[in-house]
């Protein structure tokens, strides 16, 4: 159970470090102006991102019940 903890925790860790929200600061330095409008693919994009970051989340916190579970029922 502790290895699936585990292996559950770091997937959880990896899925939102690269599918967590992206920053609204541009690293190339230029910046947009948008006076009306809604970008639809944008919209679903930052749904899809929003859905994905909460499925991090859910490992991580199985992940720890995992190896939480291991210790307290093991010892």
């Amino acid at each position: 159970m502790d290895i699936i903890g585990l292996i559950l925790s770091f997937t959880g860790a990896a899925i939102i470090f690269f599918f967590g929200l992206p920053p609204r600061v541009r690293e190339s330095g230029k910046s947009f102006l948008a006076l009306e409008g809604e970008d639809r693919d944008e919209i679903k994009k930052g749904k899809r991102y929003r859905k994905i970051s909460k499925l991090g989340l859910f490992l991580l916190a199985v992940g720890f019940l995992f190896q939480l579970l291991e210790k307290v029922i093991c010892h």
